[in-house]
């Protein structure tokens, strides 16, 4: 019994050793600095910033602004993308309605404002999952809304 309880413990931290590993978060030396440059100047206030290195030329840079909301900055070669994280209880209901209604097997895990080149949208990131002890994402999806709930596009991630 014990030696199956061993088995077990060894293989949930097995697999959140994967999973850590998936998040490729990196020291701001190791951030272009041009984009360290932009951000100090696009977020005044913001403290510790976790940067995270998406692919070899883009970077976001997750923070809380001075009113303690979490916000993203995405920095690419492309320009920059700038996120306000929505907190579940403030999810627009034309879009809480969307999701239930053509993915029904999949959960709202993260909701924000987007704004790109001055156009505001929502992106709403989903996700299907599985497993009994450690609930793992089979599935996951972008969806993008105009700010009046409108559809735009559907993004497969996985």
């Amino acid at each position: 019994m014990k030696k199956i309880l061993a088995l077990v413990l060894v293989a949930i931290f097995a697999q959140g050793v994967v999973f850590a590993q998936k998040v490729k978060t990196v020291n701001q030396k190791d951030v272009p600095e041009r984009y360290v440059k932009d951000f100090a100047s696009k977020s005044k206030g913001a403290q510790d910033p976790v940067w995270t290195k998406v692919d070899s030329l883009v970077f976001d840079a997750t923070y809380l602004n001075e009113q303690g909301n979490k916000m993203a900055i995405r920095f690419s070669p492309k320009g920059t993308e700038t996120r306000w994280f929505i907190e579940e209880k403030w999810f627009p209901q034309a879009i809480k309605d969307t999701v239930a209604h053509n993915y029904k097997s999949y959960k709202i895990t993260e909701l924000y404002a987007l704004m790109i080149k001055n156009k505001m949208t929502y992106q709403v990131r989903i996700a299907k999952t599985a497993g009994f002890l450690r609930k793992k994402e089979k599935a996951v999806k972008l969806i993008n809304f105009e700010t009046d709930g409108k559809l735009i596009d559907v993004i497969d991630l996985m």
